[in-house]
């Protein structure tokens, strides 16, 4: 079973060197609690229920020549459950991404194949949806007000996309590997001829759960992206470790190749840690000159309890009895 993985692995990894021209999937840095956004494999894998809201703002302040401002902001919502029932899992995700005039939108539902096996759970997943591209000239700033060349106006477009992705988890890692845009549907966003690619991306995931002590856990994970514009030279590796207290505390820290570290904390409260609040800042290293220096993320998720597949007890009571 595990050469199929690899296989199906191999096979993703390859169909992602297809020249083309570049990667439009936004960054996260809370990616460690966003499995279900990088691989529709993973819906189910946590067992439970979870509803998840991410908010990124990156290079806050940041002014550009548009309005307003020009701080590229993201939006997530997911929510994912188990079908025990029938070995899968489903999940929905959604998001919405402003980059100046430009902004990505997309709703994509997802489903998983989850095979047991003597370790852990192999999951194969789909996902498909509607991915909105849009582009609005009246933000620009032009040199020379009145510009021909400049078009005035909203132009927007929305095609079929596509996702595939496989999932391996136990009780002590995981590790995934997908791909977006399988179709690489192209928009039209202006009067000319020049058409914008949605261009394919592959993710890998792995994490590793180490406990230390009786009240220590410590979670090292990397995201690894794909960049198909200009290979590995342009890839994006996101290394991470967090460090969880009686898990309900944890802080961590991580890295972006080069561009920004990263600090997170955050706490899981009430019955069985359903609900949890994380938070993350970026340290913005690389060409300063064109960007802010920090970019700051916040996320709120909850877990649903599981449902009670018991029968409910027979209550016997003299004033019903004949």
């Amino acid at each position: 079973m595990m050469r199929t993985f690899y296989g199906l692995a191999c096979f993703l990894f390859l169909l992602s060197v297809c020249p083309v021209r570049a990667q439009q999937d936004p960054q996260v840095s809370l990616f460690m609690f966003n499995q279900v956004y990088y691989n529709p494999a993973a819906a189910g894998s946590e067992g439970v229920s979870r509803l998840q809201l991410t908010h990124r703002t990156q290079y806050a302040g940041y002014q550009a020549s548009f309005d307003p401002g020009g701080a590229f902001n993201t939006q997530i919502v997911s929510y994912n459950m188990p079908l025990a029932k029938i070995k899968s899992g489903i999940g929905i995700y959604a998001f919405n991404d402003a980059a100046g005039p430009q902004t990505n939108q997309t709703v994509q539902l997802s489903y998983a194949y989850r095979l047991a096996l003597k370790n852990g759970t192999l999951s194969f997943g789909v996902q498909g949806g509607l991915y909105s591209q849009s582009f609005n000239n009246d933000l620009l700033r032009p040199y020379e007000p009145g510009d021909p060349l400049i078009p005035a106006g909203r132009y927007g477009q929305s095609q079929p996309d596509l996702g595939a992705g496989i999932y391996y988890a136990t009780t002590d890692y995981w590790v995934g590997i997908s791909m977006k845009h399988l179709t690489q549907p192209s928009y039209k966003l202006g009067p000319s001829i020049g058409l914008n690619p949605l261009n394919r991306s592959t993710f890998l995931t792995a994490g590793y759960k180490l406990g230390v002590g009786y009240d220590f856990d410590v979670q090292p994970s990397i995201l690894y992206q794909y960049s198909n514009e200009t290979g590995f030279k342009g890839s994006s590796l996101n290394a991470n470790v967090l460090v969880t207290y009686q898990t309900r505390y944890f802080i961590g820290a991580s890295y972006r190749q080069q561009d920004a570290p990263t600090a997170m904390v955050g706490v899981s409260l009430l019955k069985n840690n359903a609900l949890r609040f994380a938070y993350a800042i970026d340290f913005t290293t690389s060409q300063l000159r064109a960007k802010s220096a920090t970019s700051q993320e916040i996320q709120l998720s909850y877990a649903f309890p599981a449902p009670d597949a018991r029968k409910k007890p027979i209550v016997r009571t003299p004033r019903f009895r004949y």
